[in-house]
């Protein structure tokens, strides 16, 4: 079956990336920290692709400024997420995915902690196990996974409240009766100060990191001794 999966990522210095982590980070490491959580994801999609399991591609936020990508969204074909609010975005890249693809996975770049187990556990899930739809839930009440087979009504996508803790009931209780859903494993995004801790302690649990997440688990370690002081 053809897969096609979409990273979801902004460009620092055209978008305002891990506004949230500025007060304890600042902003030029907050930026590079967020570029170092979208390689481990990366590094984590690239095994799957090697195997020819799946088609990645970057779903960039900006327009390229005067032709000109910005440079790590030249290492995978790129979609465009174009304007409006997140679910309208979502639902045009799953829809483009579904024109070159049997199925469309869309992830997010806030979890350095992924691995490709996990992935390939969403897509054993989705395919093994006849599903139309797999949702990773996020432990702030949003999901980092959502992949499918089958389009789904413009309103799924629109009416969830996104970046509150009703996210994925939102957009679970939209869903057609008779479509056939599965969860997969339950993770948490690195996207506030909170979140730091957390995220620091699930990659110390990892079996071995990549290079992306040992460079992300130093600025985490760093960022907590300097909290702690």
């Amino acid at each position: 079956m053809s897969v096609g999966l979409a990273l979801f990522v902004k460009s620092p210095g055209r978008s305002p990336v891990k506004s949230r982590l500025w007060p304890l980070l600042g902003r030029s490491e907050a930026e590079a920290l967020y570029l170092d959580c979208v390689e481990s994801v990366h590094e984590a999609v690239q095994p799957l692709q090697d195997e020819g399991l799946l088609q990645a591609y970057w779903a960039v936020a900006e327009a390229e400024r005067d032709g000109a990508p910005f440079a790590p969204w030249t290492t995978l074909p790129v979609l465009m997420q174009g304007e409006g609010a997140l679910g309208l975005r979502m639902a045009r890249v799953y829809n483009a995915l579904l024109l070159r693809h049997e199925a469309a996975v869309l992830i997010g770049t806030d979890l350095p902690q992924l691995r490709s187990l996990q992935l390939r556990q969403a897509l054993q899930v989705l395919f093994g196990g006849g599903f139309d739809l797999t949702l990773g839930p996020s432990e702030d009440g949003g999901f980092w996974l959502v992949g499918g087979r089958t389009r789904l009504p413009l309103e799924i996508w629109t009416a969830p409240r996104y970046s509150t803790p009703q996210a994925l009931a939102d957009f679970r209780g939209g869903l057609p009766t008779n479509l056939r859903v599965a969860t997969v494993e339950r993770l948490c995004d690195l996207d506030e100060p909170a979140d730091v801790e957390t995220v620091a302690g699930a990659m110390r649990l990892l079996p071995e990191l990549s290079p992306a997440q040992q460079r992300v688990s130093r600025r985490l370690d760093a960022a907590l001794g300097s909290g702690s002081g």
